[in-house]
């Protein structure tokens, strides 16, 4: 197993075909509908990178994406949106952000682009 992925979006169909993906690869994957079930899942499941969707009902993306900088910076974080420069001005000054800590891929997601990423993020976090 190469780490474990947490795939956070209210999509049914992009979560399971990220993961799909993702264990493709050899990657543990595990899902959650938004922000609050991914709280949950944290708690009891670390992982090492999030792919989260920034617009979610109940708690957003990026909310839940402060949380994980506040209670778990080691966790890297890739923002999956389709409203690319509202996302880049929320963040842009983000020390996070500019420090390459979180990145932004805007849908409709590529696969290769996906896993490019993935890789690059998850081989920074074992450095």
């Amino acid at each position: 197993m190469l780490g474990r992925i947490l795939v956070v979006d209210d999509n049914v169909m992009v979560r399971e075909s990220f993961t799909e993906l993702l264990r493709g690869r050899g990657y543990a994957v595990e899902q959650a509908g938004d922000g609050e079930e991914a709280l949950e899942l944290m708690r009891t499941q670390p992982v090492d990178l999030a792919i989260i969707d920034v617009m979610m009902p109940t708690m957003g993306g990026l909310e839940f994406r402060q949380y994980l900088s506040d209670t778990t910076p080691s966790v890297a974080t890739i923002l999956v949106t389709g409203q690319p420069a509202r996302v880049e001005e929320l963040v842009e000054d983000d020390p996070e952000f500019q420090s390459g800590k979180i990145s932004i891929l805007y849908k409709p997601v590529h696969p290769v682009k996906l896993l490019a990423e993935v890789d690059k993020r998850m081989a920074q976090s074992t450095k």
